[in-house]
């Protein structure tokens, strides 16, 4: 018997995934979710009516959206809105409160969780492998050893031996949503996370205990920028809301530029003069109280590089669509600026030779400035860029997929970056698989990039199948990182690429799995997970973000999948043998499951 449902399941406090709202992306549908006042479905229905007749491959914002439509289906409350992240956290508090006073009341629960991970990646025949998304990171630039990073699900971790060992600083706090990072320039134990909702929270016992510094919009924060010389002047970039500013440590703040904030940065030597990116370009001359506009060019996200090693040179990198739009340079100190002549190429797709479209900015987007050298200027979208020559040429400097970047002499990182910053001579990345670092930044070669971001728990899982033989094995599926295959004896694999969804290792053996991409693209490995290949699938040929996919409990062989109509193989969808078993439910199913044959 198949139970078929679609599923709306209230989760507390798991962080929505976020979408940008920038120039020509700022649809209808992303101010809707921005204004908090539209209901799920008005905002899914005004979506789908902008993607209609518009394309959805890579870097469309589609994936974006439908990861978005997933995750508000399951957090919307029962008239079909989406609570704000405070109003949770404050339910959260009363529900903790009566847990306190109702303690004596319970018995112990003895269970006993450890983490199991994943917590790093070991490609077998997976693309792209990873851990989990940065979104933040500061590194001690007097002891770079000692890294605090952010994930956007993952919460705030730390270490101290640059990367060998990584601990969790809010595994009991009450929000793990971090899009920025920031340490007191003053005292290192001081941390800062911004979070969604304008939300900044501040701890001064390096990670130990958080408190909430500020409510600043509706918009998440990206970026946290405190002055060097004086701690209680801090800056905020609320994506969608505009940059803020604190002269008080937190206690007040002021919007000093509305509408969007993307970056903003201080003059090299001179705190006087501040540049800020938002859909234009701003120049500040009174330690950013106010701000002047100086540039605007196409209305859409902009990032600042600077250097000192020349302190009057002024970077800007620019969006056109979610891709790249163009590079220009001021060298009088941000007064005013020139192409570099980049328009007709787009360093922010999958492409390493940069010509093909796509790209996913301002999400996948920075810019960085060697501080030593003004004219090493690196940029970022779903790969790494470098000009040795301020600018003028530009090469690729990573590859998405680590086979294809070691047969090209480039280093591998995963792909999409989120920010990307200079510590000395030494480039550290942030991208959806982790952190990463490049020593020697002037000589490109296979290992151009190293590796720093094993240890940390901070992977989103979609699924999880088990085994249902003695010898257990698990297979997963995650955002940006595919599905991995763990056994106690061998540990975690990666096996397949993209965003994984469900999975499951076949009754009759573990050498047979089953493990789907976004929308229900089917794939199948016979040895284990060592290799796989692509199922052929029925009908329509796609389902929903993620697509019921199950085998029959009782009969090997037999497996199922949900698109608009359910469909079942008996031959473990062998050659293509699918048969329809379900009329037409004029919408794609969001959750099935097959009852055991039970025998009376």
């Amino acid at each position: 018997m198949l139970i078929i449902k679609a599923m709306k399941i209230k989760l507390l406090l798991f962080g929505i995934l976020s979408l940008s709202l920038s120039g020509t992306y700022a649809q209808e549908y992303l101010e809707m979710i921005e204004d908090g006042s539209y209901r799920v479905d008005e905002i899914v229905e005004s979506a789908e009516a902008y993607f209609a007749d518009r394309d959805k491959g890579r870097g469309s914002g589609y994936k974006q959206f439908k990861r978005w439509e997933y995750m508000a289906n399951r957090l919307q409350n029962e008239a079909g809105y989406l609570v704000s992240l405070t109003e949770n956290m404050e339910e959260l508090a009363r529900y903790e409160a009566y847990l306190n006073n109702t303690a004596n009341n319970r018995g112990a629960i003895g269970d006993n969780w450890i983490e199991l991970g994943p917590d790093d990646w070991n490609a077998t025949s997976a693309w792209s492998p990873g851990v989990g998304r940065i979104t933040g990171f500061h590194v001690d630039p007097n002891n770079t050893d000692r890294i605090v990073v952010g994930a956007n699900t993952g919460g705030v971790w730390n270490t101290f031996d640059g990367g060998e060992n990584w601990t969790p600083l809010s595994d009991y706090f009450s929000n793990l949503s971090v899009y920025s990072i920031a340490v007191d320039p003053a005292d290192s134990d001081t941390y800062f996370f911004g979070s969604n909702s304008g939300l900044i929270y501040k701890s001064t016992d390096a990670g130990a205990t958080w408190t909430q510094l500020a409510d600043l919009s509706n918009s998440r924060v990206i970026k946290i920028l405190i002055n060097p010389s004086n701690s209680d002047i801090i800056f905020a970039c609320s994506e969608n809301a505009g940059l803020y500013r604190t002269t008080d440590g937190g206690v007040n703040w002021t919007q000093v530029i509305s509408g969007n904030a993307y970056d903003v940065e201080y003059k090299p030597g001179d705190l006087s003069v501040m540049y800020a990116g938002s859909q234009s370009v701003w120049r500040s001359t009174d330690g950013g109280a106010s701000f002047a506009q100086v540039g605007s060019w196409n209305g859409e996200a902009k990032m600042i590089g600077v250097s000192p090693d020349d302190p009057e040179v002024v970077y800007v990198v620019d969006e056109d669509n979610g891709g790249f739009g163009d590079l220009y340079k001021s060298t009088d100190s941000g007064l005013s600026y020139i192409s570099m002549g980049h328009s007709n190429r787009n360093y922010f797709g999958y492409d390493t030779a940069g010509f093909e479209s796509g790209g996913q900015a301002p999400r996948d987007m920075d810019i960085a400035v060697n501080p030593n050298n003004v004219d090493e200027v690196h940029i970022a979208g779903v790969l790494t860029w470098r000009s040795l020559d301020g600018g003028e040429n530009f090469i690729c400097t990573s590859d998405w997929i680590p086979g294809q970047a070691a047969s090209a002499g480039r280093g591998y990182h995963h792909a999409d970056v989120d920010i990307l910053e200079f510590v000395g001579s030494t480039l550290y990345v942030g991208s959806d698989g982790g952190i990463f670092k490049a020593t020697d930044t002037e000589n490109l070669n296979a290992n151009y990039y190293e590796d720093l971001t094993a240890g940390l728990g901070i992977r989103q899982l979609y699924r999880i199948g088990v085994s249902q033989t003695a010898d257990v094995k698990i297979t997963t599926g995650s955002q940006d990182n595919g599905s991995t295959w763990y056994t106690e004896a061998v540990g975690w694999r990666d096996w397949l690429g993209a965003d994984g969804m469900e999975g499951f290792i076949a009754l009759s053996s573990n050498n047979l799995m089953f493990g789907t991409t976004q929308f229900g693209q089917l794939y199948r490995s016979t040895n284990g997970g060592n290799s796989y290949s692509g199922l052929p699938e029925p009908g329509q040929g796609q389902g929903n973000w993620v697509s019921p996919f199950e085998q029959d409990p009782s009969v090997a062989g037999t497996i199922y999948v949900g698109y608009n109509i359910v469909y079942r193989s008996t031959n473990n969808g062998a050659g293509g043998s699918w048969s329809a078993i379900s009329q037409n439910f004029g919408g794609n199913l969001d959750e099935m499951k097959v009852a055991p044959v039970i025998t009376r």
